[in-house]
């Protein structure tokens, strides 16, 4: 991914079009033709495999593939204020276009087979645990045991 921080971005009524992305294109530009394209994703236990038919050994390569697709869709860029571990506020513009292609395959692939209720306790542990990585605890028993819980079914 990339990271956009700083600068005029401090000022929160400054918008996401003042960013050149780095991973993607200005999908606010109507100047910017965006063509569609289908795009398929074939996963093999929870984990993605393959993009548009081709199967991926290597995660990385995979990855790229997916950037490359994602960006050319001006996927993933993100306005994000965050709250830091020493309480200080901080804004950022993040461009991820293969972890948004990825995800949003992947949440598809979780609604069509899991039932609402197993969803749900998905998404919550899945905010626990993200704070938890954020602050750095990757190895604390609760991080662990919710790791364990989501690995082992999804």
């Amino acid at each position: 991914g990339a990271t956009h921080e700083a600068k005029d971005l401090e000022y929160l009524n400054s918008s996401v079009k003042i960013v050149n992305p780095i991973m993607g294109v200005k999908f606010w530009d109507e100047s910017v033709k965006i063509p569609a394209e289908e795009v398929t994703v074939r996963f093999e236990q929870g984990h993605p495999v393959a993009l548009n038919g081709k199967t991926f050994s290597d995660d990385v390569e995979m990855m790229l593939e997916a950037n490359r697709i994602g960006g050319r869709h001006g996927l993933g860029m993100s306005d994000q204020i965050e709250n830091r571990i020493i309480e200080a506020k901080s804004r950022g513009i993040y461009e991820a276009p293969g972890m948004a292609l990825l995800h949003i395959a992947y949440e598809r692939l979780l609604t069509g087979i899991h039932n609402e209720d197993t969803i749900e306790q998905y998404h919550a542990h899945g905010r626990q645990l993200g704070r938890l990585l954020y602050q750095g605890r990757w190895f604390d028993s609760q991080a662990l045991m919710l790791r364990d819980s989501l690995q082992r079914w999804v």
